[in-house]
């Protein structure tokens, strides 16, 4: 899917915690958690962050 044909990517883009903005699936959740899914990782926005 294309970033213009996301209906939701301005909101994603405002909470998407990802730091790898240049990622074609940045802001298209569906999409970066199919890749996620394919590769066995985790998306940045289901890491848990160590805040100790």
């Amino acid at each position: 899917m294309a970033k213009a044909n996301c209906i939701r990517i301005e909101e994603n883009n405002a909470i998407c915690p990802c730091k790898n903005t240049g990622c074609e699936n940045h802001s298209i959740c569906c999409e970066c958690v199919a890749h996620h899914k394919k590769s066995e990782s985790y998306p940045a926005c289901l890491r848990y962050e160590n805040t100790e």
